[in-house]
C-alpha cells in the first residue's frame, strides 16, 4: 500500500488530526526554543478546553497519538519526544481528555539522557521507549486546570 493511499484510507477525523500535527508540531519547537518548555506548556493550555471528560474513547487517545506520531515520522519537521508529547497532550486537551506530560531522566555511566511520554489513565498514550531502560521521572504536567 502506498503513502497515498495510507492517507486515502484515513477518516476525516484521523486526517484532520495529522494535518494538525503536521502544522503544530513546528510551531512547538519554535516555542521550546524561544520561551522554553514552562511558557510553552502555559501557551499551549490557553488553546486547550477548560472542561474535561469523565471518560474519553480510548480510541480517540490511540488516534491521536498514532496521527502525531505518524506526522513526526514522515511530515517535514522530525520532531522529538518532548515537542510530541507536548503535541499529543494538547490535542487530547482540545478534545476534552485529561492526561499528564512526564518528563524523566536516565543516567548511565556514560551520559545523562532525557525523555517525555504522555500519559492518559496511567497508561502510556506516545513515548515508549524500544530499549528497557528505566527513566526516573522529574516532572508531571496535567491538562487539568483549576476552575
Amino acid at each position: 500500500m502506498s503513502n497515498l493511499d495510507k492517507l486515502r484510507a484515513l477518516s476525516f477525523s484521523e486526517f484532520l488530526m495529522l494535518v494538525v500535527s503536521v502544522l503544530t508540531l513546528p510551531v512547538v519547537s519554535v516555542l521550546l526554543k524561544l520561551r522554553g518548555f514552562q511558557k510553552t506548556e502555559r501557551f499551549m493550555a490557553l488553546f486547550s478546553r477548560l472542561g474535561i471528560q469523565p471518560e474519553a474513547s480510548p480510541v480517540r487517545v490511540e488516534r491521536a497519538a498514532r496521527m502525531v506520531s505518524i506526522a513526526a515520522a514522515r511530515g517535514p519537521y522530525k520532531a522529538r519526544c518532548l515537542e510530541q508529547a507536548i503535541t499529543v497532550w494538547w490535542m487530547l486537551g482540545v478534545m476534552g481528555i485529561s492526561s499528564t506530560i512526564r518528563l524523566g531522566i536516565y543516567k548511565s555511566d556514560q551520559s545523562v539522557e532525557a525523555h517525555a511520554w504522555v500519559l492518559h489513565e496511567g497508561k502510556i498514550v506516545i513515548g515508549q521507549m524500544n530499549e528497557q531502560k528505566e527513566f526516573t521521572p522529574l516532572l508531571d504536567v496535567n491538562i487539568e486546570r483549576q476552575q
